[in-house]
């Protein structure tokens, strides 16, 4: 080893892996793994630093080998479970599921996981409804069971929240059923907490959310929790012990002094529980439930008089504890409520104060005036295989066309949805571009040198739409009877803009596109949505004062 031994650079690689240094760790462990290809030591070491990095693959292949050297190492099973999940391998990581739990090598836990599980990546409507069918049945076998979990004692499962979202289903019944098995199985979500009347004139309301920094949740709030008037409210913000540092996170800190209170909650569920109890809030509002496993655990439990959810992740949560869903009248439709289990507070504008964005290196007109340039870069999930077609069609009628769209970081949901496009006779890889991942600047000058955005079908566009209006480029957007998928077509109307390309089926999704990407006056165009945007969209004071009053209305 020169300079080290054998010893000294494991203590190294391992001092890099505890400080998260995963690339410097990964380095060393596999340079010793050179020379001890079955140390299960620098196997175990090198599997973590592989998984934290996110090259799971790798990560995989590491744990199956020492599962070949040791099969009845400790945690082996659930941690390639986990891997092999982070990698969308549902099928995969169910056999090895059942064959950890056979050994009695895995957290029992997982005999409840493994029959709620989905994949993010879909790779037609059959496996999404075969999945779905799954769930469902898998949900009733929970329910009829025996079986108890302890969350607080490494027994959390992950709830297919996100997986069952991003379709066009109707999920108010099987999230029922999915609040039904978890307080079948975790005792403390049936806790009874005693509500007391309110004890003073101030309306106490806390905010619960591990996205409180540079996140969509913590822009699209921050300045609506930042509104609420001290002379009527106390207000308390809730943070995970996950939150990650940020520009947004220290704003919120920084409000201390202004007489906002700040607290990060504890790892423990029952913790959790206990302290807000003794807070005894009159409300409680959680902005994104279903984006946070520990907060969506947490509100499960009724903790306060109201509990408001709101558009951070627009599904119905299906539970009872969860009275209100704070959303625009232009989200909603007439038969809206059916798909609910809260009831609507109103807000005329989307309920949220939206700072323009400020970015560097702004585009110059002539690079806002190019054309058949069309762009859909939101989250890959978000791509269910009905729009396959939609992108394809357009490529096939615009010959002169290139689409771009976003790798996630570590380029597993690109990798399947490459592979879901290639079985597509339209594809054409010569004119659809994945880009890497972009930081904000970057993000925002790609929206803006793009023709014309493409809106995801069943499950829209909201923070990048916003951000988009930063130069106006337009979004072509078809609304369904989801608020999810009529974030872009509310901030339309919102907008007041003429004509706005909101369409009402397939082929006008794809001759609206082409039109605006060919549009000879795209410039004025999107001069003409950016003015309207900066006189609509962005920072709208008035919505805060709606929300002190909706609030205050309650009581």
């Amino acid at each position: 080893m020169n300079k080290y031994s054998a010893d000294e650079l494991f203590k190294i690689a391992y001092n890099h892996l505890q400080k998260k240094e995963f690339e410097k760790s990964t380095k060393l462990f596999e340079k010793l793994l050179n020379d001890y290809p079955n140390n299960l030591s620098i196997l175990r070491n090198l599997s973590h630093s592989y998984a934290f990095s996110g090259a799971f693959k790798k990560a995989e292949e590491c744990i199956k080998k020492i599962i070949k050297i040791k099969p009845d190492e400790p945690f082996a099973y659930q941690f390639l479970a986990s891997v092999l999940k982070s990698q969308d391998k549902i099928e995969e990581m169910i056999k090895i599921v059942n064959e950890g739990l056979k050994k009695n090598l895995i957290n029992e836990k997982w005999e409840v996981q493994k029959k709620i599980l989905s994949p993010l990546i879909a790779s037609d409507k059959k496996e999404i409804d075969d999945y779905r069918q799954k769930i469902n049945k898998g949900l009733d076998e929970v329910i009829s069971s025996d079986i108890k979990l302890d969350y607080d004692n490494d027994q959390i499962i992950s709830p297919p929240l996100f997986e069952l979202t991003y379709t066009d289903k109707d999920n108010l019944e099987i999230n029922k059923k999915m609040v039904k098995a978890l307080k079948k199985i975790y005792q403390p979500l049936n806790r009874k907490i005693a509500i007391n009347q309110k004890l003073n004139d101030k309306i106490k309301i806390g905010f619960v959310s591990e996205f409180f920094t540079d996140h969509t949740i913590g822009k699209l709030f921050k300045d609506l929790i930042f509104s609420l008037d001290l002379k009527f409210f106390d207000v308390v913000i809730y943070h995970s012990y996950k939150t990650k540092k940020g520009e947004i996170f220290e704003e919120f800190l920084n409000k201390n002094s202004k007489g906002f209170k700040n607290e990060i909650l504890p790892n423990k569920l029952i913790d959790k529980i206990k302290i807000l109890e003794k807070e005894n809030f009159d409300i409680l509002f959680y902005p994104d439930i279903g984006m946070s496993i520990e907060f969506y655990f947490l509100s499960l439990v009724r903790l306060a008089k109201y509990q408001i959810m709101s558009w951070g992740h627009p599904e119905t949560t299906g539970s009872e504890s969860i009275d209100y869903f704070l959303c625009s009248k232009n989200l909603i439709l007439e038969n809206s409520k059916k798909f609910y289990s809260e009831n609507f507070l109103i807000i005329d504008k989307l309920p949220m104060i939206y700072n323009k964005p400020i970015i560097r290196n702004k585009l110059d007109d002539k690079d806002i005036s190019k054309k058949n340039i069309y762009s859909c870069p939101q989250t890959l999930f978000k791509f269910h295989p009905d729009f396959d077609d939609y992108l394809f069609d357009i490529l096939k009628k615009d010959k002169k066309g290139i689409l771009y769209l976003l790798k996630d970081t570590h380029k597993v949901y690109y990798q399947k949805l490459l592979e879901r496009f290639k079985k597509n006779k339209n594809f054409d890889s010569n004119r659809v571009v994945f880009l890497d991942p972009l930081n904000l600047n970057q993000f925002i000058n790609h929206l803006g040198t793009s023709s014309v955005l493409l809106d995801p079908i069943y499950f829209g566009s909201g923070n990048s739409f916003h951000e988009s209006m930063f130069y106006g480029t337009q979004t072509v957007t078809y609304p369904t009877k989801y608020i999810k998928s009529r974030i872009v077509s509310a901030a339309y109307i919102q907008m007041e803009v003429k004509n706005p390309p909101i369409v009402k089926d397939k082929n006008d999704y794809v001759n609206k596109a082409i039109e605006i990407a060919n549009d000879e006056n795209i410039l004025d165009r999107k001069k003409y949505y950016q003015q309207a945007a900066n006189k609509k969209l962005f920072n709208t004071e008035d919505v805060g004062e709606k929300f002190n009053s909706i609030l205050k209305e309650l009581f």
